[in-house]
């Protein structure tokens, strides 16, 4: 997550998306580029709203 919040912020001030994020964490080899790893990935700030 640390380097998916650099790459967000690297972004500022455009907008970013989930899908953006992950495909340069997948460029990276920071994450596979699969379903299973997307769904994982978007549940997680998901989750973050929810707690907040």
């Amino acid at each position: 997550m640390e380097r998916a919040r650099e790459i967000v912020d690297g972004f500022a001030p455009l907008k970013v998306t989930l899908r953006q994020v992950m495909y340069r964490l997948a460029a990276e080899g920071v994450l596979p580029h699969t379903p299973p790893m997307y769904r994982r990935l978007s549940a997680q700030p998901a989750q973050a709203r929810r707690e907040a």
